[in-house]
């Protein structure tokens, strides 16, 4: 069943913006060590942050109900063996999960825009 669905949209160049102003400052208060090495080998790596900050939105707003608490790093996205994205089993998604709720996640982008969706499953 169901128990809670996000969404997010961002706009590319606003995350981009923000990296180049506040730098390491931005990077190490939003994402964790593993998306921050990830998004930075890429040539389009503005693209990969915005998309990871859209899924910290959308897992947010899927699992608030469950923990209000949680924080942009509670939630990280890695990708599994076939390059799919998959939420890092970090302290309070571990408890989430201990629930018994899944987190279903998708992430895209554009030239523009980047956009993901989280569905909590019980």
């Amino acid at each position: 069943m169901i128990v809670g669905t996000g969404v997010d949209i961002i706009e590319i160049d606003r995350i981009q913006k923000s990296i180049e102003r506040y730098e390491d400052r931005f990077l190490n208060k939003i994402y964790t060590p593993t998306e921050i090495e990830y998004c930075s080998a890429k040539a389009d790596k503005y693209r990969r942050f915005a998309a990871r900050w859209a899924i910290k939105e959308a897992v947010y707003k899927a699992l608030m109900k469950f923990d209000e608490t949680i924080a942009w790093k509670d939630i990280s996205v890695k990708n599994d063996d076939d390059g799919a994205p998959v939420l890092e089993e970090l302290e309070k998604i571990t408890r989430i999960k201990e629930m018994g709720i899944s987190v279903h996640i998708t992430l895209s982008h554009s030239n523009n825009y980047a956009v993901a969706m989280a569905i909590a499953e019980k």
